[in-house]
């Protein structure tokens, strides 16, 4: 059997977590490739599997001239970089790093973030630091009676509403998959109901074409003027520019925002402006637990990749009867010819 050629392109924040993906294949006797964008443009072609890091996009054509590709991963659990898209139609399995501790984290880290807001953390925080005056108005809220929107139903949504559940909020939800009604405590409405009603409006989808700029001028002026926007999802969701303008002109309203539609937040960003604006660089939800919890997952989905197994976390799940069928067949016959 050849010997199988895994690359990992692009950067993690975390060499580490490379490292140990690249320790726990050489247990496996792989040999992980991963260098300059030059070496790895060389090794592409004859790719196996590639390892698509943030930094690299993986297109069309770099999918097209790989004949023996058979999966692309990415360690963590966005898939940005890559055409998944294109992927699928040439029958070629993506893979993530869906693991449950990065689930948990990024709930826990939303309802952090509009409890944060909630409670004014740090106007309260300026009044100690600053030496100022205590106010004589609170601003401090709580979350006990409020409404909470969650846009999205995705299971990241789905845990945070099971976290608030004991907070005596009224939680309700909008997603294309759902149909307005009631499941359970959670009452799924509208995009724009949801944003009329809600003291709290947590960004939880997904990025896709329907979802780029979702939440646009129109729809941000429908938010009350004293609404708390959270976003922990992605930053080209929301029309950055629109809220800016929107969050000048209504001083009472809070944002948490964890994600931008570029990143790292560019210095000269008018978001850093404003005075009622929580801004975390993307890392709200990263915690140790995940992290420790994405190269296990990588190498999994790698080992049974070249297994002819389908990985712990498909992503396009609509051909993994055709890729195994494929590849299991595939795997057997170079078994075979190594017996």
């Amino acid at each position: 059997m050849s010997r199988s050629q895994i690359v990992a392109v692009g950067r993690l924040s975390s060499t580490t977590m490379l490292d140990a993906i690249a320790a726990g294949l050489s247990e496996l006797g792989h040999t992980l490739h991963h260098g300059a964008d030059p070496v790895a443009a060389q090794e592409l072609a004859s790719a196996d599997i590639i390892i698509s890091c943030p930094g690299f996009a993986v297109t069309r054509s770099i999918i097209a001239t790989a004949p023996k590709l058979r999966g692309l991963v990415s360690p963590i659990a966005g898939i940005d970089g890559i055409d998944a898209a294109a992927a699928t139609e040439h029958g070629i399995i993506v893979a993530n790093g869906h693991v449950i501790e990065n689930t948990e984290s990024m709930a826990e880290a939303t309802v952090l973030m509009l409890l944060a807001a909630l409670y004014d953390i740090h106007g309260t925080e300026a009044v100690l630091r600053r030496n100022l005056p205590r106010p004589r108005l609170m601003k401090a809220r709580m979350l006990k009676g409020k409404t909470i929107g969650l846009i999205g139903w995705g299971e990241i949504s789905r845990a945070v509403a099971q976290r608030l559940s004991g907070w005596e909020a009224h939680i309700q939800a909008s997603s294309r998959t759902r149909n307005a009604g009631a499941e359970g405590e959670i009452r799924f409405v509208g995009l724009e109901q949801l944003l009329r009603t809600s003291d709290v409006v947590c960004v939880l989808s997904s990025l896709n074409p329907d979802s780029v700029g979702l939440l646009n001028a129109d729809r941000l002026r429908l938010l009350k003027r004293d609404a708390v926007l959270v976003n922990t999802a992605r930053g080209a969701i929301i029309d950055e520019a629109a809220l800016y303008q929107v969050a000048r002109e209504r001083p009472d309203l809070r944002l948490a925002l964890d994600t931008f539609t570029v990143e790292p937040l560019p210095e000269a960003s008018p978001l850093r402006e404003l005075p009622n604006v929580i801004l975390t660089p993307h890392q709200i939800g990263h915690t140790q637990e995940s992290s420790d919890a994405l190269p296990p997952a990588a190498i999994e989905n790698i080992r049974r990749i070249l297994a002819g197994e389908l990985p712990l976390y498909v992503c396009n799940p609509e051909i993994a009867t055709q890729w195994q069928a494929r590849w299991s067949s595939q795997s057997l016959l170079e078994g075979s010819r190594v017996a």
